[in-house]
């Protein structure tokens, strides 16, 4: 059996019908990526598709299978078919991916030693390090799977929540760690003057300090509203801004109420100012707003 010759004979057939790539990717729920690798040999429809792909190209399944017209039936077609396809499973590529995946997972168990044995706050930013590469170590694993193994719409979607819950996993212990967990000050005090802490920050020269409580508290939070718009769906600017102001205004509260830190209202303005201004930009450039 010939991936090849099954791509070229799909090329064909698509062609004779008068349908685009992305037509007729359309009328079987798979991405256009999909329709191009099985026309170029890199991959073959899953075997749930090869009934549906035939009755739209107006072909049998053993004429699909053995890439020319007037193929006689045979039930070997489809055991080879399946056959082939399993050795496909097993290619560098994916076998890429687990490794990545594994590397992922192994990064993210280092991390979780080094901050439940050290919580000095000067490797934080080695910590954030560990959680980037293993983020990273997922997001390439998972792109090499969903681009080269996934077809249909439906399941790419289920796979990419899949990921994004495993990232957000990562990054809330990341979060819970550096907000509560990390902290060791006896600190209970609150300033609810706007700018004060800012300014008096800037006013120090002290780059550690300006990075770390300016920089740092808008940045953060970034992510946690990539995962509220891709992840739980909360798309409208309105319910947004609403759902990320209360999520800092409880991370400061349970901060304030256990001694871990200060009732700031200059955390709240950047921490809530720096998810808004990546729910903007994002929504704006992606067109992710329904």
């Amino acid at each position: 059996m010939d991936k090849n010759k099954i791509g070229e004979f799909i090329k064909k057939k698509r062609k004779e019908h008068g349908l685009t790539q992305e037509e007729l990717a359309n009328k079987l729920f798979v991405t256009e990526k999909a329709i191009s690798r099985w026309e170029t040999g890199r991959g073959t429809p899953d075997i749930s598709l090869l009934i549906p792909l035939s009755k739209e190209l107006n072909i049998s399944v053993s004429e699909l299978l053995n890439g020319k017209n007037n193929a006689k039936e045979n039930i070997n077609d489809v055991i080879n078919y399946v056959e082939m396809n399993k050795t496909k499973k097993l290619s560098i590529k994916f076998i890429t991916s687990c490794i990545l995946y594994l590397v992922s997972i192994l990064i993210f168990l280092v991390y979780l030693k080094s901050d439940y044995q050290n919580i000095n706050t000067y490797n934080h930013f080695i910590k954030l390090l560990m959680i980037i590469l293993s983020s990273v170590s997922l997001i390439i694993g998972s792109y090499i799977i969903s681009t080269n193994y996934i077809d249909k719409l439906d399941d790419k979607e289920k796979f990419k929540k899949l990921n994004l819950g495993i990232l957000f996993f990562y990054y809330s212990v990341f979060l819970f760690n550096i907000s509560f967990f990390a902290r060791t000050t006896d600190i209970n005090s609150y300033n609810l003057i706007p700018f004060k802490t800012i300014l008096t920050i800037i006013k120090t020269c002290d780059i550690y300090s300006i990075i770390i409580n300016i920089f740092g508290n808008y940045l953060i939070f970034m992510p946690l509203n990539y995962c509220l718009v891709e992840l739980f769906r909360i798309n409208t600017p309105l319910k947004n801004c609403l759902t990320s102001l209360l999520l800092i205004l409880v991370i400061e509260t349970i901060q304030y109420i256990f001694n871990l830190g200060v009732f700031d209202i200059d955390d709240i303005i950047l921490c809530t100012s720096g998810m808004l201004t990546f729910y903007f930009t994002y929504t704006k450039l992606f067109k992710k707003v329904k």
